[in-house]
């Protein structure tokens, strides 16, 4: 890939060089690697062009340059208690907000909230010819047209350069609790995640990880409520049940990517259902390179990985399921892995949003 980064600092250099450049790579502060490749695309920087543009607490909605850390607008939604529920991922690490859509990455609460698209409501963007596009609305409400704030979340800069976005959030709860749940097998793991995200319980967030043979629950809210909360899930489960004096240490090390004992430089995510469960399970108990992590009740799971022959182990075990994997962090061969069906609708998709062809592909010939 061309080494030479512009950072453009306002909207009219951002779109001069999108208009004058043959192929681009729109890229944040680099927290995860670049998840759409083209070796000679030019790499445009969005970090320069950051800050909060409209903030209304009384609407639950903000609107900010797609440079902003997630960090900055934390801190100002605290100072009105109020968050972004889905728990933006690497927040430490510096994630930007326009990354972070692109890479459609959200942690634990997505569980009772949805995800990072399910809270953007609107985008203004840069089209490959330079023409500048605004999509959805800065208010909570219907708005007419295709959702392209939805279609730009998880394209990985293949679509377009986000400039502008709007999103809405909730207030604050007061308090938290975590707990952690023996369980002896996957099974039982199972069972017991699948009872809880029945429950009426109105759970904040639940997790797995296979290495402690526990599941993570989270609830949020009131005091009294969360201590009723956590009497009914002792009295249902009796001993396997422990509440953790550092729960919030515990969901950050999982939207940081941290929870490993070891460092691993790669990190991979892999939307899972009941099939695949086991056999990743499997692979991280034989290979002593990989680390698992299952959040949203067993939804998305995360794999830490020590070397490309433990993404690669991974990339056969995903085919043989037809599951798909994207490699959010480290230096992999490819970052898509897995098995990735080239749909007529997604190749229709690309050609209407980039007609000229100057946004990187998923795949290549």
């Amino acid at each position: 890939m061309n080494e030479s980064v512009a950072s453009p600092q306002t909207f009219d250099e951002l779109r001069t060089i999108v208009k004058s450049e043959a192929s681009i790579l729109p890229v944040g502060n680099r927290t995860k690697q670049p998840l759409a490749t083209d070796p000679q695309a030019s790499v445009i920087s969005l970090q320069e062009m950051k800050g909060i543009l409209e903030y209304e607490p009384s609407e639950f909605t903000f609107t900010a340059y797609a440079g902003t850390t997630i960090r900055e607008v934390n801190q100002a939604l605290q100072q009105q208690q109020q968050y972004l529920p889905f728990d933006p991922m690497l927040v430490d690490a510096g994630a930007t907000l326009g990354g972070s859509v692109g890479a459609g990455l959200s942690g634990p609460g997505r569980f009772r909230f949805g995800g990072l698209r399910d809270f953007i409501l609107g985008v203004k963007f840069l089209s490959g010819d330079g023409e500048v596009i605004n999509s959805g609305g800065k208010v909570v409400k219907n708005a007419a047209g295709f959702d392209i704030p939805k279609l730009l979340t998880g394209s990985m800069g293949r679509l377009g350069v986000m400039v502008e976005m709007t999103f809405k959030v909730f207030p604050m709860p007061s308090c938290s609790k975590t707990l952690s749940v023996a369980c002896d097998s996957l099974q039982t793991a199972m069972q017991r995640m699948s009872v809880a995200a029945a429950s009426p319980w109105d759970l904040d967030a639940i997790d797995y990880r296979p290495a402690t043979q526990a599941i993570f629950l989270r609830v949020a809210g009131p005091e009294k409520v969360n201590r009723i909360l956590v009497r009914k899930i002792s009295d249902l489960w009796g001993a396997d049940v422990t509440e953790l004096p550092h729960g919030a240490a515990a969901w950050q090390s999982v939207t940081e990517l941290t929870w490993s004992q070891e460092s691993r430089p790669l990190a991979v995510k892999v939307p899972v259902h009941r099939s695949v469960m086991g056999p990743l399970v499997e692979l991280a108990s034989q290979r002593s390179g990989v680390d698992l992590h299952f959040s949203a009740a067993g939804a998305t799971g995360w794999l830490l990985c020590e070397s490309q022959d433990d993404v690669d182990q991974l990339d056969r075990v995903l085919l043989e399921k037809e599951v798909a994997g994207l490699v959010v962090r480290g230096a992999p061969t490819r970052p898509n892995i897995g098995s990735w069906p080239r749909t007529e609708i997604s190749l229709a998709v690309k050609r209407a949003m980039d007609p000229s062809s100057k946004f990187p592909r998923l795949f290549h010939s």
